[in-house]
């Protein structure tokens, strides 16, 4: 074999190599810590954003899609994506937390992958599971801060992490809830957390505290996911006059989703099953 033939092979199994490693550059997990996912940097900070911008005017009747506890339910996921494409009448979507089971970098990227197919904004919440591995910094990375709060129509919506056992906190942050809950002129306020005040993760003095700060800023309704079932109403420990009812989504292998209506004189919950 001449010299000029050892060379030419050389370069076309160089230029092989390349193109290989580069159509499995997605399919390579380096790292349950890894994270730098990058392609939608700070969703959940835009989406609130727009939203916000685009919905500074007075009241008027809205719709929010709750969905939750994907996991790695990817193809029940994927055909919620397509059922929400099919809903025109809702302002955005939200999810209840735990987009992953394990919180690894991977996982990250196929929630998104799916959920980058939905025509409507999204905004992600965190929960117990994103926790996991490194899954905290590559929430933060991608999706912005874990507590945050949007106007929108007159309405103050707040989103809470109330995550304790994979956070390795006692308490979650409720002096950021108390003052993000304050807001006297709005039409409505409506809480969004992972995990209901009920679960084993809230101590007695934690489930206390949240009832406290809700009934006293008169939160009409607090919303979660976690349990893996649908729940809509009053705990026995959480009855009115002096607590607010409860909404809970169930997991996306219920294969349905959760519409929240808002309006100017009470709030209606229904769901779609599909």
């Amino acid at each position: 074999m001449t010299s000029i033939n050892i060379v030419h092979q050389l370069r076309w199994l160089l230029v092989t190599s390349i193109l290989v490693l580069a159509s499995c550059n997605n399919l390579i997990e380096y790292s349950p810590y890894q994270a730098g996912i990058g392609a939608h940097p700070k969703r959940n900070v835009q989406v609130v954003d727009d939203l916000g911008a685009r919905g500074k005017e007075e009241f008027t009747p809205f719709k929010i899609a709750l969905i939750g506890d994907s996991h790695t339910y990817y193809d029940d996921l994927e055909d919620q994506v397509r059922e929400l494409n099919n809903i025109d009448s809702i302002d955005f979507v939200v999810h209840m937390g735990d987009l992953t089971l394990s919180g690894i970098h991977r996982e990250f990227i196929w929630y998104n992958d799916i959920t980058g197919k939905l025509r409507h904004p999204l905004i992600t919440i965190i929960g117990n599971h994103d926790y996991l591995s490194n899954g905290a910094e590559i929430y933060k990375e991608e999706f912005g801060p874990v507590n945050f709060t949007l106007d929108y129509r007159n309405c103050r919506l707040v989103f809470f992490d109330n995550i304790v056992w994979e956070k390795n906190v006692q308490d979650p942050d409720f002096q950021w809830l108390y003052q993000a809950c304050d807001a006297p002129e709005a039409e409505h306020r409506v809480v969004f957390a992972h995990i209901p005040p009920w679960d084993e993760q809230m101590s007695i003095g934690n489930t206390r505290l949240y009832d406290e700060i809700l009934t006293n800023n008169e939160v009409d309704l607090s919303v979660h996911g976690h349990i893996h079932r649908f729940f809509y109403g009053y705990k026995e420990a959480h009855l009115p006059p002096l607590h607010t009812p409860f909404l809970v989504t169930g997991d996306s292998q219920d294969r349905e989703i959760v519409i929240l209506e808002l309006r100017a004189d009470t709030l209606l919950v229904n769901r779609k099953k599909f």
